[in-house]
């Protein structure tokens, strides 16, 4: 089912930013939500996929997805081509225990754990 995302900036996964705080204004071009799958293309060939999403909210001012059971963000290396060996990800999975184990493709690749503390599971600002 399409979905919009109008609200622009800067994302924070489980209180995690991606980059820098307020660094980086990423912008939606398609969306879509169903069953709990939100798909979202961004400019530049960013790409958001909420799997188990829960509280799902969208409007100018604000979005956030209160809870998930995982998030995977996608972006090419900035300054570089778009091209499969720029492409780079993180990904979020919620653990039983209610951490979040936090693994990437960049640095060591060793896997980082989060306490949510309370964070949205995804939001934009």
């Amino acid at each position: 089912m399409a979905f919009s995302i109008t609200k622009q900036g800067s994302f924070r996964f489980w209180g995690d930013w991606f980059g820098r705080p307020l660094d980086n204004s990423h912008k939606c071009v398609s969306a879509s939500l169903e069953d709990g799958l939100l798909m979202a293309d961004f400019v530049d060939g960013e790409t958001l996929t909420v799997y188990g999403a829960k509280g799902v909210y969208s409007d100018e001012g604000k979005f956030y997805i209160t809870d998930a059971d995982m998030i995977v963000w996608e972006w090419y290396l900035y300054d570089e081509p778009e091209q499969e060996s720029s492409k780079r990800f993180i990904e979020y999975k919620k653990l039983p225990d209610g951490r979040i184990k936090k693994t990437s493709d960049l640095g060591s690749g060793i896997p980082q754990y989060i306490d949510p503390e309370g964070a949205n599971a995804a939001e934009l600002y």
